[in-house]
């Protein structure tokens, strides 16, 4: 989590077990806890707040720069809002200098915008300070536009076999294959995300799934698992195989949309269920990291 909170609540730890070591009573934690980040709340909230004016207000709302920084701080204002907001997260908050009375704080603050409505959305990175003391919260300086931390690597998937999928039928729907695995999962996503019915002869009584019904149509376009199934070869009762699977859809808006479904699936009294959505694909761990170029069109974050 944020750098400050994390020494924080190491610190808080430590001491809660000395102090239990010392006096056999626990040390209250949750207090300490709280305001660490109550604080950090409140200072990104504003540093959020300043980035938002800044970069949306006129020439003719100088005013409401104010609460963030002094008239003589600010040049000329555009006359017209230079760029459409849709939304602002805080990426990264942590104090970088503390003096008699004073805290300073760095917000990085990751940015969703784009020159007109109908434009397509950019992602920019806009660094803030800001002042904590005793007369409240300031913005030191002005923004400045920052670097991303790079595009993320990959990890290959650890799925080892590929099932197949049936051709779709008339509906939109796959048609079976006689693979007991692949039709319990295409059975699976077509009562989960449609309105068909009948989830409850795919997913187990105890897996808390119920239906979603957010598409108008579902087919699964490819299937990969942790083993090979089939019907000729059933592996013993209570047996579970991971899976992924890739759905195309037509949502209830009309609008294409493709997903991808890492399901765990047990086999009980000779018939594969359901059992849970996992939290994320199955990856292997022992691959190595594959870093991932920028496309040439991609701004530099």
């Amino acid at each position: 989590m944020l750098q400050t909170i994390a020494f924080t609540a190491c610190t808080i730890v430590a001491l809660s077990t000395m102090w239990g070591w010392i006096t056999d009573e626990p040390l209250d934690i949750d207090g300490p806890a709280r305001a660490a980040v109550n604080r950090t709340d409140y200072i990104g909230g504003y540093a959020v707040n300043c980035v938002r004016l800044l970069l949306t207000v006129t020439e003719a709302q100088r005013s409401a720069l104010n609460t963030c920084w002094a008239p003589d701080e600010l040049r000329s204002l555009p006359t017209t809002p230079p760029v459409v907001v849709d939304s602002t997260v805080i990426a990264k908050i942590v104090r970088t200098a503390a003096y008699d009375g004073v805290e300073q704080w760095q917000v990085i603050v990751r940015v969703s915008q784009r020159p007109y409505l109908s434009a397509t959305p950019e992602t920019t990175l806009r660094q803030i300070n800001v002042l904590i003391s005793s007369y409240g919260l300031r913005a030191s300086g002005l923004l400045a536009t920052i670097n991303d931390t790079g595009s993320g690597a990959t990890l290959p998937l650890a799925y080892t076999a590929s099932l197949p999928v049936g051709a779709p039928d008339d509906k939109g729907r796959n048609r079976p294959t006689g693979n007991p695995l692949s039709d319990t999962v295409t059975g699976f996503l077509v009562s989960y995300l449609t309105p068909a019915g009948g989830l409850e002869r795919y997913v187990s009584a105890d897996s808390g799934i119920s239906a979603v019904n957010t598409s108008q149509r579902a087919l699964t376009t490819a299937l990969l698992a942790t083993r090979t199934v089939d019907a000729a070869q059933q592996p013993a009762d209570g047996s579970t195989v991971q899976v992924l699977a890739t759905v195309s859809e037509l949502t209830n808006r009309y609008a294409p949309q493709t997903e991808q479904y890492p399901l765990t699936l047990t086999l009980r009294s000779g018939s594969w269920s359901v059992t849970r959505i996992d939290p994320g694909p199955l990856l292997d761990g022992t691959a190595q990291l594959t870093p991932v170029a920028p496309s040439p069109d991609q701004p530099t974050r």
